[in-house]
């Protein structure tokens, strides 16, 4: 399990400079538009707890079919001000596309969310609630944490 999160870690390390110019130039924007459950025929949410970070992970695939939507969100709830730079991750889950990335923050969001991942992903159909890993990078790769997050409503 935690080769592949090293693979990860080390591809997401080696492309980090990779990304879309404008996503990790951007400053942070409004909050993202909340995922419409409601027409979900298969939706799952994770959530997870570290020493300095929560985490959730939403996915669904709509009613009608089609392409999954994913989005990986975390709060800094850390002693030291929220952070502001690079921040990588790096995710992968049973029963989720692994993925990986980084931003660059130029001021803290206004609600405390880091938007890491919104996406819409192949066509895909969870079959099994596993857990999901998410490791952050931040402070100039000075700090790290991995998060492990559970189904929504199982007790850590």
């Amino acid at each position: 399990m935690y080769k592949r999160l090293i693979a990860v870690l080390a591809i997401s390390i080696l492309l980090g400079g990779c990304g879309r110019e404008a996503e990790n130039a951007a400053a942070p924007g409004p909050a993202a538009a909340p995922i419409r459950k409601e027409a979900a025929a298969a939706a799952r949410d994770y959530e997870g707890e570290g020493e300095a970070w929560t985490a959730e992970y939403s996915m669904y695939v709509p009613e009608d079919g089609g392409k999954l939507r994913a989005r990986l969100t975390a709060r800094y709830e850390g002693d030291e001000p929220a952070p502001t730079g690079e921040v990588k991750y790096s995710y992968y889950g049973a029963d989720i596309e692994a993925g990986s990335g980084g931003l660059v923050v130029k001021q803290v969001p206004d609600n405390g969310i880091y938007l890491l991942r919104d996406l819409t992903t192949t066509e895909y159909v969870p079959d099994q609630s596993g857990t999901v890993e998410l490791l952050l990078i931040w402070n100039g790769g000075r700090r790290s944490e991995t998060i492990r997050l559970k189904p929504a409503g199982e007790y850590f």
